[in-house]
């Protein structure tokens, strides 16, 4: 019975030795798995940090890029407002210009009446010079037929 009883302390002893080594064992495979997780875990603690240094930079290009749209949104009003200034700049020129136009007609009517006015003046210089032409080819055709006349009468007397 000692025997039995020896028999079965042994095969417990044994159970249990192959248990603590079973167990010593598992412990040493969840040792690496905990050193494998850890590693994995300090890799994505680069790997997040890695991403949080990008987003900043991503948030950092972001404003670069929302301060360069707003430079662009100003620069783009200041060419609007410069293309209104010189729209209404051309506006002012064109009632300009028409007004200038309206000027040179009212002009040239007035050179056409003048140029009238010149022509029929000339017109009427030209017959009162032809009249002085008439009236002295009359009065030399006058003074030469009273000469003759004095002369007829000096000889006569």
């Amino acid at each position: 019975m000692i025997e039995k009883r020896l028999d079965r302390i042994e095969d417990m002893l044994s159970q249990l030795i192959g248990m603590v080594a079973k167990l010593s064992e598992d412990q040493q495979e969840m040792k690496k798995e905990l050193a494998g997780v850890k590693d994995e875990q300090q890799g994505m603690k680069q790997e997040q940090q890695g991403m949080k240094k990008e987003l900043h930079e991503m948030k950092q290009e972001q404003q670069g890029m929302k301060k360069e749209l707003h430079e662009m949104k100003q620069e783009q009003q200041g060419m609007k407002k410069e293309l209104h200034e010189m729209k209404q700049e051309q506006q002012g020129m064109k009632k300009e210009q028409q007004g200038m136009k309206k000027e040179l007609i009212k002009t040239n009517i007035k050179l056409d009446e003048l140029e009238q006015k010149s022509e029929k003046r000339h017109e009427e210089v030209i017959q009162r010079f032809q009249a002085f032409e008439r009236d002295k080819d009359f009065i030399w055709e006058k003074t030469v037929n009273n000469e003759r006349e004095i002369g007829n009468l000096k000889r006569l007397f």
